[in-house]
């Protein structure tokens, strides 16, 4: 990334019982996405969301 910083961006969320999500927004303070196997991910369904906490 140039100069250092880091995006600024809004992240839709429509994981209604994760702990970051509010009003379909995610309002963690950083997102880690990985694939879900070994390497890369090909489509959405091979992506996984790892800042996902559920509700308590």
């Amino acid at each position: 990334m140039q100069g250092g910083k880091h995006p600024t961006m809004e992240v839709m969320c429509h994981v209604s019982n994760c702990r970051f999500f509010k009003n379909d927004y995610c309002h963690a303070d950083k997102i880690e996405v990985n694939p879900k196997h070994r390497g890369m991910a090909h489509n959405s369904d091979d992506a996984l969301c790892s800042t996902f906490i559920p509700q308590q």
